[in-house]
């Protein structure tokens, strides 16, 4: 009962002492939409956090960091990936509406994703070894969505992100880009 007291008064601080809430917390579920180099990714979760650094009546500029979770079964046997990506964005926002309950946004940026890959070797009484390796690939990403406020600080959000990765070739010693798109859809709540 007392977190709920303390939890109610938080929220009703952040609305009555902050004149401009440049900051905003969102929560979505990460949809792979092409799997690159990877086979099956199901999503887990998305959370970013966004600053407006210059946030104006007709448009909003500001920073973001987010992180996907993602899982998968690979093609052969006994192996099992997970993948964490990690977005550093420089975005833009429009409000669409005079009361700015309806925003687009547009957002570019450097994705740094990393990816483990677990297996597992079976015997006669179940698993016997078990070893993950980790590698990490980058490139750059592009995003655009939009938000609708349901409450004055409260949201439903949408983005499409496409990201263009490059991993090294060690046979052509040269580096080959592949391409993965992620539809997220979620929730948010603005401070």
């Amino acid at each position: 009962m007392n977190k709920t007291i303390i939890l109610a008064f938080l929220i009703a601080s952040t609305n009555t002492f902050s004149q401009k809430k440049n900051f905003s917390l969102e929560i979505s579920y990460p949809l792979e939409l092409s799997d690159g180099n990877s086979s099956g990714l199901t999503g887990i979760i998305n959370s970013r956090i966004k600053y407006r650094f210059w946030d104006t009546e007709s448009f909003s500029i500001g920073t973001s960091y987010s992180i996907d979770l993602l899982t998968g079964d690979v093609t052969f046997e006994n192996k099992k990936e997970s993948f964490t990506s990690h977005h550093f964005n420089l975005f833009g926002e429009v409000p669409l509406n005079s009361s700015k309950t309806l925003l687009s946004s547009l957002g570019v940026g450097y994705s740094l994703q990393s990816f483990f890959i677990t297996k597992s070797i079976f015997g006669q009484s179940g698993s016997v070894v078990s070893n993950t390796e980790k590698d990490n690939i980058g490139g750059f990403n592009i995003n655009f969505g939009g938000a609708y406020h349901i409450f004055k600080n409260f949201f439903i959000q949408g983005t499409f992100q496409f990201m263009r990765s490059y991993v090294d070739d060690f046979l052509l010693e040269e580096k080959n880009g592949f391409n993965i798109n992620r539809l997220k859809f979620g929730l948010g709540y603005r401070f």
